[in-house]
C-alpha cells in the first residue's frame, strides 16, 4: 500500500514538473538574455556572443548589445568590437562608454596612426572620457617610439601619481642603455676579445683573447724555428681568429642593442597592460 502511493506522488510530480517545463520556453528572448547575462559573467564570450545575437534578432536592447560587442572584446576580436561599440554612439544612455570602449578597440588593433586619427575626430569624442582618449594617444607614441613634440603636454596626460614612472619610461624609450658597435669593434681590434667584454660576453671575450693571442705565438715561435710552413698556417688562422673577433664584436653589441630594445618594449607594454591603460570600469549591468 505504502510503496503504491509512493508511486502515486511520484506519478503526479513528474506530471507537473513537465507541464511547467513544458510552459516554459528556454528559447524565449527573455531566457537567452538571462542565459547571455549568465555566460558573459562566467566569462564565456564565445557562447554568450551567440546568446545574446540571437536574442537581438528580436528585441533591442542597448545593455545587450554594448555586452555584445564586449564578448568580441574580450575575445581580442577588436576590429569586430569596434564596429559594435560604434553602434551605440548616438541615442544610447551608453553611448558614452561604448565610445571609449570604441577607442580602446581601435588603439589595441594596433594601427596606432589609424587610432591617432580617429581619435582627432571631435563627433565620436565621449565628452565624459575625452582625458582618457587623450591618455591612449599618448601612449601610443610611446608604443611606436615617437618622440613628441611637446612632452610637457605628453606628460601631462598621465595621472600625477605616475609621473615619475612614465618619465623614467620615456627617458628608457627614447636613450636606452646601448653599446656602440663601432666602439666594440675598435677595442676588439686593439685587444683581441676586449669588445665582447665590453658587451657583457666576458667568458667569449677571453676565449677570443687566448685563442688569437696563441695562434699568434705559435706563429711567431715556428717562423722563429724555421718552420715556415706551420708559420704560414698559423699566421693564417690568427688573421681568422682576430678578424672574426672583430666582427663578432660589432655583432654582439647589435644583439645587445636589439635584446635592450625588446626588453624596453615589453616593460613598458606589461606596465600599461597591468594598469588596462587607465580605464575606468566600464562594465554595464
Amino acid at each position: 500500500m505504502k510503496i503504491s502511493k509512493l508511486f502515486l506522488i511520484l506519478f503526479l510530480f513528474s506530471n507537473r514538473l513537465i507541464a511547467q517545463t513544458a510552459e516554459f520556453d528556454f528559447y524565449s528572448p527573455e531566457y537567452r538574455l538571462k542565459f547571455a547575462d549568465y555566460l558573459y559573467d562566467s566569462n564565456d564570450y564565445l557562447r554568450a556572443l551567440d546568446e545574446y545575437r540571437a536574442y537581438l534578432k528580436f528585441s533591442h536592447n542597448d545593455t545587450a548589445l554594448f555586452k555584445y560587442a564586449d564578448c568580441f572584446f574580450n575575445m581580442r576580436r577588436y576590429e569586430e568590437a569596434a564596429v559594435n561599440f560604434k553602434s551605440l554612439f548616438f541615442n544610447s544612455k551608453l553611448g558614452e562608454k561604448a565610445k571609449l570602449k570604441f577607442y580602446l578597440s581601435c588603439f589595441l588593433t594596433g594601427n596606432l596612426d589609424n587610432f591617432r586619427k580617429l581619435a582627432e575626430y571631435d563627433v565620436y569624442q565621449p565628452e565624459e572620457y575625452k582625458t582618457n582618449v587623450k591618455l591612449l594617444s599618448a601612449i601610443s607614441y610611446l608604443y611606436e617610439g615617437k618622440k613628441a613634440s611637446d612632452t610637457s603636454e605628453f606628460f601631462g596626460a598621465f595621472p600625477d601619481s605616475n609621473k615619475t614612472e612614465i618619465k623614467s619610461l620615456y627617458y628608457l624609450k627614447f636613450n636606452p642603455p646601448v653599446k656602440s658597435e663601432l666602439k666594440a669593434g675598435i677595442l676588439s681590434a686593439i685587444i683581441p676579445g676586449a669588445g665582447k667584454i665590453y658587451t657583457g660576453n666576458i667568458s667569449d671575450g677571453i676565449a677570443s683573447f687566448i685563442v688569437t693571442g696563441l695562434t699568434a705565438y705559435l706563429s711567431v715561435s715556428a717562423f722563429q724555428h724555421d718552420h715556415k710552413f706551420r708559420g704560414y698556417l698559423f699566421a693564417g688562422m690568427a688573421a681568422a681568429f682576430y678578424a672574426g673577433n672583430i666582427y663578432g664584436s660589432v655583432a654582439a653589441a647589435n644583439i645587445y642593442n636589439a635584446r635592450i630594445r625588446v626588453d624596453t618594449d615589453k616593460k613598458i607594454r606589461f606596465y600599461f597592460e597591468s594598469r588596462n591603460y587607465y580605464m575606468p570600469d566600464l562594465n554595464v549591468k
